[in-house]
């Protein structure tokens, strides 16, 4: 009875090591309050000492208190506020309220200075293209301040694109949420809630306004344009770095026709993984993430302008089997460490690899802001996998191409499906004019072609799909390459087949 007991102790001690270990991977840190860089009394010409007290020890931190109860009610892992900002669409509106008031606090009082400063540098140089003086500026917004109905927030914000642009959010929405459309980060913000003003001006919120330019801290404004405008160069340029020299752990053989598989003949399971990747670039990039048509006419939502102008090769992450195997190889070896069982769709049929990618996503969520950042290993062996992948693509579309205007001539073909574009994302790689008609195509890449059941097999093509086009080709080895009608093919078990007479070209 003794022995039994002790077992049960030992037992129950182990499965409190291990929950302890769990609930580390998602342990939520609490959100602190940001210290005052002044007196009460030190903004007179703006507001009162009183205002001040009740605006930063009730408000503010009211603010903070009721968001770490809000948090601890969660599992959301380890976030700094500006995360859960940019990321404030998962979360409630309880959290969203006390979030963006807790973060709006925050910042706002760095925007304010009790010594008189002025607009020089990067910021006045910036306002001044922008809106052509600094008091078109200043009339600008403080239209839009007055025009503000109700409590909210008027803000002078650096948009994707590096331009400046005045706007207004109500209630505690902050510009940098992932809820506010055609948003940016903000730079200088005024509160028009009346608790910010009303004990000082009753109801001459306009006054309010105006007193505001006396404590401007634009020292502030100046270094937060400065570190975003070096933050977007500094990513820019290690995405660039990651994708042609970083050294990339590839997967085995093994643990890549595994990944493969899964992705060619698991739809679902691949529409969930590459909606959760988009997301996760959404929140990682929000000043490089465009919806659709937003950052020209005829693009497809993503990320852009992040390693080179135009659409970024990182959106190919959300469909590439080779770095989804990378992803989930290293996610295993954290939760290994953790004594949690690992990820495996291997032997599982198709519900139960829902339910495991299920499984994954839930951790990948707790752990996106360590594994897709710069200073990730696995973030950088992605990218560096990924721009290998697309140069390879890029050079298969360009000898097909080129083998296409050998048989029907330069005139008649033209590599089409710019990076980001709607032809590019309806699979529309090149296109060829026969016999007065316009043929779309795709190109891809394969292994083997073999004859089965009167069918023609392609073995070894990723990302296997049904496209619209009329024409499919694939390219072996850089040399070889066969054309298909593209209208009777079907996929078995991850692979293309054609009939016989579907074979139109060998070139």
């Amino acid at each position: 009875m003794k022995n039994l007991r002790n077992k049960i102790s030992n037992l129950e001690k182990q499965l409190h090591e291990q929950q302890q270990k769990r609930e580390s991977l998602t342990e939520t840190k609490k959100i602190e309050v940001e210290k005052l860089p002044y007196a009460y009394s030190a903004l007179k010409q703006f507001i009162d000492p009183e205002t001040m007290n009740v605006h930063y020890n009730r408000h503010y931190k009211g603010y903070v208190d009721k968001l770490n109860g809000a948090l601890e009610k969660g599992d959301f892992g380890d976030l700094d506020l500006e995360q859960i900002i940019k990321t404030i669409q998962r979360f409630s509106s309880t959290i969203r309220n006390n979030a963006g008031g807790a973060y709006n606090h925050a910042i706002f009082w760095k925007m304010l200075s009790p010594k008189p400063t002025k607009p020089k540098g990067l910021i006045l140089k910036k306002i001044n293209t922008r809106f052509g003086s600094f008091e078109s500026f200043k009339e600008q917004f403080e239209t839009q301040a007055k025009d503000r109905f109700g409590s909210g927030w008027v803000w002078l914000v650096l948009t994707k694109r590096g331009t400046l642009k005045i706007m207004t959010t109500p209630n505690q929405d902050n510009p940098l949420m992932n809820i506010i459309k055609n948003g940016g980060q903000p730079l200088l913000g005024l509160d028009l809630w009346e608790h910010a003003y009303y004990l000082k001006y009753k109801n001459k919120r306009d006054e309010y306004i105006k007193n505001f330019w006396k404590v401007v801290n634009w020292e502030y404004v100046e270094s937060e344009l400065q570190k975003l405008t070096k933050k977007n160069l500094n990513e820019s340029i290690s995405v660039k770095e990651f994708i042609m020299e970083s050294v990339s752990e590839p997967c085995t053989k093994q643990e890549l026709s595994q990944s493969r598989n899964l992705f060619n003949n698991n739809t679902e399971v691949l529409l969930m993984y590459s909606d959760a990747i988009m997301s996760i670039l959404a929140e990682i990039y929000p000043n490089k993430y465009y919806g659709d048509n937003e950052y020209r006419p005829k693009t497809s939502k993503g990320i852009y302008d992040l390693e080179k102008p135009g659409r970024s090769i990182i959106n190919y992450l959300n469909t590439n089997f080779s770095t989804f195997c990378i992803l989930m190889r290293d996610m295993n070896k954290v939760l290994e460490r953790h004594n949690v069982p690992q990820i495996s769709f291997v032997g599982k049929n198709h519900d139960e690899q829902v339910l495991e990618m299920d499984r994954m996503l839930g951790i990948l969520n707790e752990l996106k802001f360590r594994i897709f950042s710069n200073e990730s290993k696995t973030f950088q062996s992605m990218m560096n996998k990924i721009g290998m992948t697309s140069q390879r693509g890029s050079n298969t579309e360009d000898i097909v191409t080129k083998k296409l205007k050998q048989k029907f001539g330069d005139e008649n073909v033209e590599k089409v499906g710019e990076l980001g574009s709607k032809e590019d994302m309806m699979g529309i790689d090149a296109k060829v004019n026969l016999d007065g008609k316009k043929l779309t195509v795709q190109i891809k890449p394969f292994n083997k072609l073999i004859e089965e059941d009167g069918m023609y097999k392609i073995v070894g093509s990723a990302n296997v799909k049904k496209y619209k086009t009329d024409w499919m080709i694939f390219l072996r080895n850089d040399s070889d390459a066969v054309v298909f009608d593209n209208k009777r093919v079907f996929i078995k078990n991850g692979e293309y087949y054609f009939p016989l007479d579907s074979l139109l070209y060998q070139l």
